[in-house]
């Protein structure tokens, strides 16, 4: 090759060397980013919004892990909280940037709260600001919080690091709704405009304060509608065939004391039908259980036993569903799919009555088809020491 042409290919083959030389122009160290976990969002009196974001901070590895023979902590002040009050999200946010040193950084926030007063108020505001910005996670958990958000996101757990890993990690365990922000979007765009929320406060137990589930909100046209207390949110769930496990504890009649029975597997399907002019509905729920403790004087050997056990269970499964039912009904809020349900099986008819759904939702009769077996009683069929206890 000659020195010319050399020369000629020297200059392409340096400038492709200097394109893989160029760094990230648009960088951001993480030393430089205030670190959203959590933020709550709640209506002030004057109807501004009060923005309260917890901050990640992270501590002294030194004192996280502790000094030689001690303990090590578990727990630990790893989160910051503050706030700023502004006309909307957005300029809440501003204005809370201006107070901080580090750029504000949503990506990492698991948790979103909504006070109880802005959820009665109406939650398009906070909504918007977080499904129109970039950073926000889509399966970040919802919730509304009963008092203020800015108490429970300065709240510091034992174990966890700050209140945000609980309230995730309670979530994961479906203590009760596991209700995301992309859901809560999807679920207020759909034709009904309805949403379920779970309900979180700061309950005491002696001296201490901890974030607890204490039910559900439903939302119609973006503003709170009806609360569901503990067991018709239970309701609610076994209905939607969102639930996990959860125990039963009922009397048995007949006989004193109770018995408590872990429902470890459920099925629900909703069957539709228009006949004559009435809408109906059948709720066929399938659910399977281990009994995990029996106070009764129920000899469980004997199949007549456990078959009337499982009335009992059955019973307090339907009362459940149909308490859900009726709030739903009372609140003109369909969070129980009926709607999807019409929608799919008679779309003709639906598309009539869609304009007065709320009307119709009112007047749909429901039917129960509950199946409950129980699958262990355990090593024995009646409770050992109450037989004691009578032969003594």
């Amino acid at each position: 090759m000659s020195a010319k042409l050399r020369r000629l290919w020297a200059f392409p083959c340096c400038a492709c060397l200097l394109l893989l030389m160029t760094g990230c122009w648009d960088r951001t160290e993480i030393n430089d980013l205030a670190i959203v976990t959590a933020a709550g969002f709640d209506l002030t009196e004057d109807n501004k919004i009060k923005l309260s974001v917890q901050i990640y901070a992270p501590g002294n590895p030194g004192q996280q892990q502790g000094s030689m023979g001690s303990e090590p902590q578990i727990g630990g002040s790893e989160a910051l909280v503050e706030s700023a009050v502004g006309l909307d999200s957005a300029d809440a946010a501003a204005q809370l940037q201006e107070h901080l040193s580090r750029n504000i950084f949503w990506g990492q926030a698991d948790i979103f709260l909504i006070g109880e007063k802005l959820a009665k108020h109406g939650i398009s505001e906070p909504l918007d600001f977080l499904t129109r910005h970039p950073h926000p996670r889509e399966r970040a958990n919802m919730y509304v919080i009963k008092g203020s958000p800015e108490d429970i996101l300065k709240w510091q757990p034992n174990i966890e690091r700050n209140s945000a890993e609980v309230m995730r990690e309670m979530a994961v365990i479906q203590t009760g709704l596991n209700i995301t922000l992309l859901e809560t979007q999807v679920s207020l765009a759909s034709e009904t405009r309805t949403a379920l929320m779970p309900i979180i406060k700061m309950t005491k137990s002696g001296n201490k304060a901890s974030p607890t589930l204490v039910g559900a909100a439903s939302f119609r046209n973006l503003k709170l509608s009806q609360e569901y207390n503990v067991k018709k949110t239970r309701g609610l769930l076994w209905l939607r065939n969102e639930i996990r496990e959860s125990t039963i504890t009922t009397k048995v009649d007949g006989s004193e004391g109770f018995a408590s029975l872990n429902v470890f597997n459920t099925a629900s399907t909703l069957i539709p039908s228009i006949g004559n002019g009435k809408w109906k509905i059948k709720v066929k729920l399938l659910a399977t259980g281990n009994l995990t403790q029996n106070s009764t004087t129920a000899n469980l050997s004997l199949p007549v036993e456990v078959k009337k056990l499982e009335e009992a269970f059955k019973k307090v499964l339907q009362e459940r569903i149909e308490g859900s039912v009726r709030l739903a009904k009372k609140s003109r809020t369909d969070v129980l799919g009926f709607a999807e349900q019409f929608h799919r099986h008679y779309p003709k008819e639906w598309r009539a009555s869609k304009k007065n759904w709320e009307e119709q939702f009112t007047q749909i009769e429901v039917d129960y088809d509950i199946t409950l077996r129980i699958r262990r009683i355990g090593m024995t069929g009646r409770n050992q020491f109450l037989i004691e206890e009578e032969e003594s």
